[in-house]
């Protein structure tokens, strides 16, 4: 068993599943929508800052976020279902692979550290009154912090009670806040010398309480399929991702809209296709992900054009990214026992996409009225609408270009 190669073989065949799918997320219309979304809360939150004084809880808000950030430390395993049969034999000659996970999780979770103390530097340095140097001082602390939180975490997942894992979440957090508090507040360094030195202690104990105690499998690929299903989750927002699994949800609660739908012969496909957007996760929840990242665009913009081209943009994006409903019972054979022209499938789908973009127009334009006022709201309907005309102008022609690739 040579756990070296191991590594190099699933971290290599990991590096290619994310490029592969990356490649799609960074050439997507929609990055393209958030990085403006972003800018324009930078410059709010720039300005936001100019506004505040030193009565401000900036060190609190400020322990609060780095505590989520450092308690929350997920270990990358690349662990595979088959992995429990056939390493189980070799479980105590996998710990340079598992040290591998562990140094890659810290060096991904030390960026995100990164990204999120220069964020918030901004914040401190106003109301704190510190120094730009303070932001080394920070994050060589807080690396040292979450490397501890890293071995602490992996310790942990060799129990098998709940209440050792919901304990040990609630008393690293509670430790985090204090030390980031402690911190932000410009304390003596010795009170972070003692925090660090605890710290280390707890670290000692786990190591050695664990040392008996064997890896669970289990829980390790349990993690570790929720780990690629979050990373599937957000790529299916630009591209098909054929590993994510589809879920379906009966979600009796959204039964009410089949009452608009009227018992006719020509109603079929139409019954069966907003059924299929309830049910499922994949749908509904891009549906529900391009609205709540559409709102928040919208909320970060108070300019006039861009709250006109953002709310055309999502529209638009979600229009054309719901057209391949069509295809989804497409493989079922029993369908074509309907006696239904394929024209009035086509019909169905269009009706609903123009009826899901309804919603979201409804939605954006009270956002548009909430942050741009009566003229927003105006023209974020007229681009609306304009965009739903293009949609239908070029439906039929998605649609039979696709369907000939589906048949």
């Amino acid at each position: 068993m040579n756990s070296q190669e191991l590594w190099k073989d699933r971290f290599s065949t990991f590096i290619q599943e994310l490029q592969k799918y990356l490649r799609y997320i960074f050439n997507g219309h929609l990055l393209f929508v958030l990085i403006i979304g972003l800018g324009g809360l930078a410059y709010y939150y720039s300005e936001w800052v100019k506004t505040l004084d030193a009565s401000f809880p900036a060190a609190f808000i400020l322990a609060l976020i780095f505590a989520v950030i450092l308690t929350n430390s997920p270990i990358i395993t690349l662990l595979k279902e088959p992995d429990m049969f056939f390493l189980l034999p070799v479980e105590k000659k996998l710990t340079p692979f598992f040290r591998k996970g562990m140094r890659i999780s810290f060096i991904i979770q030390s960026y995100i550290l990164l990204m999120v103390l220069a964020a918030a530097m901004p914040l401190y340095l106003a109301v704190e009154d510190g120094k730009g140097i303070d932001f080394i001082y920070f994050f060589i602390i807080f690396l040292i912090v979450k490397y501890a939180n890293l071995r602490i975490k992996w310790d942990v997942l060799r129990y098998y009670e709940k209440t050792v894992h919901i304990l040990d979440i609630a008393v690293r957090f509670c430790f985090n806040v204090v030390t980031a508090f402690i911190l932000f507040s410009k304390a003596n360094i010795l009170f972070v010398i003692a925090l660090l030195v605890v710290l280390f202690v707890l670290v000692a104990y786990f190591d050695k309480a664990v040392q008996t105690k064997l890896l669970k499998w289990e829980l390790l690929l349990s993690l570790e399929s929720k780990r690629m299903h979050t990373f599937y989750r957000f790529a299916n927002l630009f591209t098909d991702v054929p590993k994510l699994k589809e879920k379906v949800a009966r979600r009796k609660w959204l039964d009410f809209i089949f009452s608009f739908i009227g018992n006719k012969h020509g109603n079929t496909y139409t019954y069966l296709y907003i059924r299929t957007l309830v049910r499922s996760g994949d749908f509904l929840g891009l549906f529900i992900r391009l609205t709540v990242i559409g709102v928040f665009v919208l909320l970060s913009l108070t300019s006039f054009i861009p709250q006109l081209i953002t709310a055309g943009l999502f529209v638009y994006m979600t229009a054309i990214q719901l057209i391949v409903i069509r295809k989804q019972h497409e493989n079922i054979i029993w369908h074509d026992l309907y006696p239904i022209a394929e024209e009035k499938k086509n019909a169905a789908v269009f009706r609903l996409l123009m009826a899901v973009n309804a919603v979201q127009i409804v939605i954006f334009s009270l956002v548009a009225l909430f942050t741009g006022g009566l003229i927003a709201l105006l023209g974020v309907i007229i681009v609306s609408c304009f965009v739903l005309l293009l949609v239908k102008s070029s439906y039929h022609k998605i649609i039979s270009d696709t369907q000939g690739k589906w048949d």
